[in-house]
C-alpha cells in the first residue's frame, strides 16, 4: 500500500515470467502434426499432453492452457485408479498441408466409456465442442477428426475409462481406409497369449467333461463342483481372449465387471469343491472352517463390489475391493500350504504344492496389475500380461490335483476292494453260520427221529417178536408157519430199524463207527453159518467225520455184498480188510467157487443197487474173481 509503484512492478514481472515459462513449455511438449505425411498410423503419444481433472472442477476458458503433462510410459499397459475416476483431457495439434478437406481417426487407447472431441478457438482460445457426428465414438473406438484445407487445429479429447485395471492412454492417428486393419493388428499382439489362453479354456472343458462323467458313474457330488469351477473359470479365460480388445458394449462390461465376477463364483465353487475332495469337515475341521470363511467372504466382496460398480463412482474403493478379495485368497492358500506341510496327508501335500505354485504365479499376477514393471518394458506382451501368469498358475494346480486325484482314486479303489472284501467274509461267515445252523437242525432232527424210532417203533417191534416167540412156546408143534414168518419179519425188522437208527445219530458220523458198525454186523451176520468171518482193521483209526448219508450208504453196499457171499460163494471163509490212505478202500475177499462175471443175472438187482449206492457218495465200486478162486468186492471212497 505504500510502494504502489513497486507492487505493480512485481506483478508485471511475475506475469512477465509465467507468460515465458507457459510459452517454454508448449514449445517442448506440443509438436504440429502433419496429417498429410501419416502413411496408415502414427502413434502421437510424444506429440501430445494429457490433463487429468474432476469435471466439475474444469474452467474451460483456461482448459487449453493446462494441459501440458506429457503421457508416461506407464499408460500404455495400465491406467492407475485414480485416474480412472476422473475425465482425461487429450491435447494434440493437427496440420493439413493438402489442399483438399482430410480426415483423419484417433484411436485413443482402451477402453472408454465416453469420448468428446473439442477444438481450441484461436481467437478466444476456449475450448469448443465439435457439433453432430464428427468427434464422437463409435463402438470401433475411433474419433473421427476433420481437416480443412491448410487448416491448423488444436484438438482436446475429452476421455472418461470405463471402470478397469486394463484400461491405456496410447493415442494413436490412423487414416481412414486404415482403420479395419488397425483394430486386426491390434488383435493380433495378444495373439499368442490368446492362443495360450484358448489350450487352456480346452483343458477346462475336457476336465468339465471328466467331472460330469465321474458325477455320472460315482454320484460323487465333488466333482459337480469341479466342473463348475472349470466352466466359470474357463468362460472369464474365454471371453477375456475372445473379446480382446474389442471396444463393445459387452466387453466394457465384462473388463469393468463380469470378469470379476465370474472368478469369484468359479472360486467359491473351488472353495465347496475342496470341502467335499478333501472331506475336511471331518478329516481337517480347522481347514474346513479356513474355507468357509473365505466363501463368506466371497459373498460379501461380490455384493459390496456390485453396488460400488452399478450405484457409485467411487471406482478407487472398487478395485481396492477387488484387490483385497484377492489378497483374501492367497492368505487362505497361504494357510492353506501352511496347514498342509503341518498335517504332512499326502493328499493335502499335492493339493498344496499345486496351491503354492498358484499363489507364486498369482502374487506376480497382482504385480504385473499394478504396473510398477518397468523392466519388462522390451519383454514379449503376452510375458507382461498378468492373466498369462494367472492362467499358468490354474494349470500346475490342476496338473498336481490330477496327481491327488489319481493317489485318491487308488486308495479309494484299495479301501472299495478291503470292504468288499471285509463284505464277502462277512457273507460268507454268515452264509456258514447259516449252513451250520441248518446243519445242527437237522442233526437235532435227525437225532429225534431216531431217539423216537428206538423208543417207540423199537419197543413195538420188540414187542411183536416176543409175542410171536411166546405164540410159539404155547404150540409146540402145532405152530403155524406164519408164526415163524412173523418173529422172522420182527426179528428183521428190527436189524433193519438198528441199522436207521445208527445211521442217523449224529455221534456216529465218523470212519471209527462206520468200522466199528460193519465189523460188529459182519461177525454177528456169519455167527451161526459155516462162513468164518474175520476182519482186518489199522491199529490207528484217524479221526476223520462222515455223514450219515455216506455211512448209510456204505454199509448197505457192504450189507449186501455179504448177503451175496452167504447165498451164492459156497465159501468157508471171508475176509473183510480196511485200508485207510487218502481213500477208503474196503475189500470183501471170500474162498468160494468165484463169480462168473458173464452170468449176473442170479444176482439180481443187488450189483446194480450197490453201483448206485457208491456212486452216489463219489465212490467206485469193483467185483471180480480172486486167484483163480474165490470173489473179491472192492470199494474206494474219498474220506
Amino acid at each position: 500500500m505504500k510502494h504502489p509503484r513497486l507492487q505493480m512492478l512485481v506483478k508485471s514481472s511475475l506475469l512477465i515470467i509465467l507468460l515465458l515459462g507457459y510459452t517454454g513449455i508448449q514449445a517442448q511438449i506440443t509438436d504440429t502434426i502433419d496429417i498429410t505425411r501419416i502413411k496408415l498410423s502414427e502413434n502421437i503419444r510424444l506429440k501430445a499432453v494429457w490433463l487429468s481433472s474432476d469435471p466439475s472442477a474444469v474452467k474451460w476458458e483456461s482448459l487449453s492452457r493446462s494441459i501440458n503433462q506429457p503421457i508416461v510410459d506407464s499408460f500404455i499397459d495400465k491406467i492407475t485408479a485414480s485416474l480412472v475416476e476422473k475425465d482425461i483431457y487429450l491435447k494434440f495439434v493437427l496440420h493439413n498441408s493438402s489442399g483438399n478437406s482430410l480426415d483423419i481417426y484417433l484411436w485413443p487407447g482402451y477402453y472408454f466409456q465416453e469420448m468428446k472431441l473439442f477444438a481450441v478457438n484461436p481467437a478466444t482460445n476456449f475450448a469448443e465442442e465439435i457439433s453432430g457426428e464428427t468427434g464422437k465414438s463409435d463402438l470401433s473406438g475411433f474419433q473421427r477428426i476433420p481437416l480443412q484445407p491448410h487448416q491448423t487445429r488444436t484438438l482436446i479429447s475429452k476421455l472418461r475409462f470405463i471402470k478397469s485395471s486394463v484400461n491405456s492412454l496410447n493415442p494413436v492417428l490412423v487414416q481412414r481406409h486404415a482403420t479395419s486393419s488397425f483394430l486386426t493388428d491390434l488383435q493380433n499382439e495378444g495373439k499368442v497369449k490368446n492362443a495360450i489362453t484358448y489350450v487352456i479354456t480346452g483343458v477346462l472343458l475336457m476336465m468339465i467333461f471328466y467331472s460330469m462323467a465321474v458325477f455320472t458313474l460315482n454320484g460323487s457330488k465333488e466333482f459337480l463342483y469341479y466342473s463348475g469351477y472349470a466352466f466359470f473359470m474357463g468362460l472369464m479365460f474365454f471371453l477375456k481372449s475372445f473379446r480382446f480388445i474389442t471396444p463393445s458394449a459387452f466387453n466394457h462390461f465384462f473388463e469393468s465387471y463380469f470378469d470379476f465376477v465370474l472368478q469369484c463364483i468359479g472360486t467359491f465353487i473351488y472353495l465347496a469343491f475342496m470341502r467335499k475332495f478333501i472331506e475336511a469337515r471331518k478329516n481337517f475341521p480347522f481347514l474346513y472352517k479356513v474355507l468357509v470363511i473365505q466363501q463368506l467372504l466371497i459373498v460379501i466382496s461380490l455384493a459390496l463390489f456390485t453396488y460400488l460398480n452399478f450405484f457409485t463412482g467411487e471406482y478407487v474403493l472398487q478395485s481396492a475391493v477387488e484387490t483385497s478379495t484377492k489378497a483374501v485368497w492367497l492368505v487362505g492358500t497361504v494357510i492353506f500350504i501352511a496347514y498342509a506341510i503341518n498335517v504332512r496327508t499326502y493328499l493335502l501335500n499335492y493339493l498344496a504344492a499345486g496351491q503354492f505354485f498358484l499363489l507364486v504365479c498369482g502374487l506376480f499376477s497382482l504385480f504385473l496389475i499394478s504396473g510398477r514393471t518397468p523392466f519388462f518394458k522390451n519383454y514379449p506382451s503376452v510375458l507382461k500380461d498378468s492373466l498369462f501368469y494367472f492362467e499358468l498358475g490354474i494349470v500346475i494346480e490342476l496338473v498336481f490335483f490330477l496327481i491327488a486325484l489319481a493317489l485318491k482314486n487308488r486308495k479309494d479303489i484299495v479301501m472299495k476292494t478291503k470292504d468288499g472284501e471285509r463284505l464277502k467274509l462277512k457273507n460268507e461267515r454268515q452264509e456258514l453260520e447259516k449252513q451250520l445252523a441248518v446243519f445242527s437242525a437237522k442233526q437235532d432232527e435227525r437225532n429225534r427221529i431216531s431217539a423216537d424210532m428206538h423208543d417207540e417203533l423199537g419197543s413195538g417191534v420188540t414187542a411183536i417178536r416176543l409175542m410171536s416167540e411166546i405164540v410159539k412156546s404155547k404150540m409146540k408143534e402145532n405152530t403155524l408157519p406164519e408164526i415163524h414168518r412173523i418173529s422172522n419179519a420182527a426179528n428183521d425188522l428190527i436189524n433193519k430199524m438198528n441199522t436207521i437208527i445208527w445211521t442217523m445219530k449224529s455221534e456216529n458220523d465218523s470212519l471209527q463207527s462206520l468200522i466199528t458198525y460193519i465189523r460188529i454186523y459182519a461177525l454177528e451176520f456169519f455167527d451161526n453159518t459155516s462162513i468164518d468171518c474175520s476182519v482186518n482193521i489199522p491199529p490207528v483209526l484217524p479221526n476223520l467225520e462222515i455223514s450219515g448219508e455216506k455211512r448209510r450208504n456204505i454199509f448197505l453196499s457192504v450189507k449186501e455184498s455179504l448177503n451175496n457171499v452167504l447165498k451164492h460163494s459156497k465159501a468157508g471163509k471171508v475176509t473183510i480188510t480196511f485200508l485207510i490212505d487218502e481213500h477208503l478202500i474196503i475189500t470183501i475177499t471170500d474162498d468160494g467157487v468165484g463169480i462168473d462175471l458173464e452170468k449176473l443175472r442170479h444176482f439180481g438187482s443187488g450189483l446194480t443197487n450197490i453201483k448206485k449206492r457208491i456212486e452216489s457218495v463219489e465212490g467206485s465200486y469193483r467185483i471180480g474173481n480172486h486167484n483163480g478162486s474165490g470173489t473179491q468186492t472192492t470199494f474206494e471212497l474219498v474220506i
